[in-house]
């Protein structure tokens, strides 16, 4: 019975070491990533731990606020033009499917994968970019580029 524990613990141990969890380092590397490439984190930061929260809360008013229109979204497997954030009410159930949501829901900010176009959620379901909202860039949003569902 002693062995036994001890080599749980050992195997435990060992688990930690190659699947390590998340850390606040892991954050702040992709931190440094979005400021390099995209513009201010903090602003990624707070938009997605907010879209995460109307997400789950199946708001879908205030989630049609963080979308860049027009987007195409694919439904049913046809591709629809959203044009402004008036239109995604007829279709969020159609495009906020339980995986997509899941996949919002679940991302852990220090998992995101980041380059130029954006950061990207789960495998690719959801992008999310910065977004100017002056001629030089100065001020950003950041805000849902792509929506598409796991094929």
């Amino acid at each position: 019975m002693m062995r036994s524990r001890a080599t749980l613990a050992t195997l435990l141990v060992g688990a930690t070491l190659f699947f390590p969890a998340p850390s606040s380092a892991d954050e702040a590397d992709i931190d440094q990533q979005i400021e390099a490439l995209l513009g201010d984190p903090q602003i990624f930061r707070s938009t997605i731990a907010d879209l995460q929260q109307r997400v789950a809360d199946e708001d879908s008013i205030a989630v049609s606020a963080f979308i860049s229109y027009p987007i195409t979204v694919s439904i049913d497997g046809k591709r629809k033009t959203l044009r402004q954030a008036e239109d995604l009410e007829e279709y969020y159930g159609d495009i906020f499917t339980p995986d997509i949501v899941e996949v919002i829901v679940n991302q852990d900010y220090g998992n995101l994968f980041v380059n130029g176009d954006g950061v990207m959620f789960g495998s690719g379901e959801v992008w999310m970019s910065a977004v100017c909202l002056d001629d030089g860039c100065n001020e950003i949003e950041a805000k849902i580029i792509t929506i598409q569902a796991a094929e």
